[in-house]
């Protein structure tokens, strides 16, 4: 069930994106390309761990660095892709094919739009494991508990070793020896 709500978050965020960046598919300059991957990056929140405890708010402490730090390398990468595209489409004379470089831009808002959504699904559904996992109420340690008990009484219960065992084997082996005089 969790795949299924996580699927379509990606798949939903994926549509929401794609007709938010067709709205810019204008005439893109790089500035505006910059900007709209930007403000893709901006719809990513980062959950406050304060609000988790113990384990929880370490794992997402950890998350959110991670998260940030996956952000600012799509971010990173899409510039520099759209810095690449503008670099690519200026010919010899110095003239521009601004419908390639549209389309060029276009593709590389969407690409990095994409993954911010899906990072940004990927991150929601870890931390909703985090809360899920914080909210379970763990009951006492009762196994341990039972454990020490059963080490007590064993202690209470345990009889000093006797000699018994080795007297009556050893009232078998002269009886033994008896008989066979006897024979």
């Amino acid at each position: 069930m969790k795949r299924n709500v996580l699927g379509a978050a990606i798949v939903a965020g994926g549509l929401a994106l794609s007709t938010s960046v067709a709205g810019f598919a204008g005439n893109l300059t790089p500035a505006s390309a910059k900007t709209v991957v930007s403000d893709c990056a901006k719809t990513v929140t980062v959950t406050d761990p304060a609000s988790l405890s113990g384990e929880a708010r370490t794992e997402a402490t950890a998350l959110n660095a991670e998260t940030t730090a996956a952000l600012a390398e799509i971010t990173a990468e899409a510039n520099s892709n759209i810095d690449e595209a503008v670099a690519e489409s200026t010919d010899e004379d110095g003239a521009k094919d601004a419908a390639a470089l549209n389309a060029q831009l276009t593709e590389i808002i969407a690409d990095a739009c994409k993954a911010i959504a899906s990072l940004k699904a990927e991150y929601a559904g870890a931390i909703a494991e985090l809360k899920a996992g914080a909210a379970e109420v763990k009951p006492p340690d009762v196994e341990k508990q039972d454990v020490e008990k059963k080490d007590v009484e064993k202690k209470d219960v345990e009889k000093p070793e006797t000699d018994k065992g080795d007297s009556d084997s050893n009232r078998a082996d002269e009886s033994g020896s008896d008989r066979q005089g006897n024979d």
